[in-house]
């Protein structure tokens, strides 16, 4: 299994970053690149937001030359409130399997943000199986780059 943690410290308040993260429509692919959704299903909650329910079939490309599809299920979810981080737990499923998570919490600094996503995923197919056992820091390496296009990504949006 992996566990991958990737920090994102977007220049932007709690009260822009979250609603973005937790858009029902499920608009990450317009600011992730290499990021795309085959299918999504939205359950909104009373607050407009993406309620448990909520799905994704998704389709990432690795800087590796491999494409993994999978598929991230809202099960519960917290907004932020209060000086509270917001909270999602997220099923995965399909080319890798587990948890993701994701805390979304004000800082120090005035207007900023911090999000942590931790990925707790084993790898499905019996080639990434292998690969993850042979030599799991290029893998490890290839989700950091796609994590970073994440936080590029919405950054941009997010200055928009």
């Amino acid at each position: 299994m992996f566990a991958l943690e990737s920090v994102w410290r977007p220049a932007a308040p709690v009260a822009q970053v979250w609603p973005l993260l937790a858009d029902p429509r499920f608009t990450w692919p317009d600011w992730w690149p290499g990021l795309t959704a085959a299918a999504t299903h939205s359950v909104v909650g009373p607050d407009g937001l993406a309620a448990p329910g909520t799905w994704a079939h998704l389709r990432v490309r690795s800087p590796l030359g491999y494409a993994l599809r999978f598929r991230l299920d809202l099960v519960r979810t917290t907004a932020p409130s209060d000086g509270e981080p917001g909270r999602a737990g997220l099923d995965v499923s399909g080319d890798l399997s587990g948890r993701a998570d994701v805390t979304v919490s004000a800082t120090a600094t005035p207007g900023a943000t911090e999000v942590t996503l931790l990925w707790q995923v084993s790898p499905v197919p019996v080639w990434f199986r292998a690969a993850a056992r042979i030599s799991p820091g290029p893998l490890a390496r290839a989700h950091a780059h796609v994590m970073r296009a994440g936080e590029r990504g919405l950054a941009a949006r997010l200055a928009t």
